[in-house]
């Protein structure tokens, strides 16, 4: 998903009181697109994706939380459905480590 349909459907869910959880994997890049976006990265950093996701949806009135330790990730979830059950639109971010390489891209080229 991208980023701005998570944060466009974080706030659709919260102004409809949809207790639903958003996970968002944020490796602070767009790491598949190294190929095509060689020379305008090189020229203005266009791959570099920055901000706070959880930080939104919670201004956006959502309940979330921004994890960096893999250690914490089983009690997010596990906070994060409390927050669902109660009734709150959740987001989950997962900050993540660039990655290039996907089992699909072969269908990609």
């Amino acid at each position: 998903m991208l980023v701005i349909d998570a944060i466009s459907q974080i706030l659709k869910k919260v102004r409809s009181g949809i207790p639903i959880l958003t996970v968002v994997l944020n490796n602070s890049t767009m790491a598949i697109e190294t190929a095509h976006m060689a020379s305008s990265h090189e020229l203005y950093s266009t791959r570099d994706l920055g901000g706070d996701y959880a930080d939104m949806a919670r201004a956006m009135g959502g309940w979330s939380e921004r994890i960096d330790d893999p250690a914490k990730i089983q009690d997010a979830f596990l906070r994060a459905k409390k927050a669902t059950e109660n009734g709150h639109s959740a987001l989950l971010e997962f900050i993540t480590s660039e990655e290039q390489d996907f089992s699909f891209r072969g269908a990609l080229r």
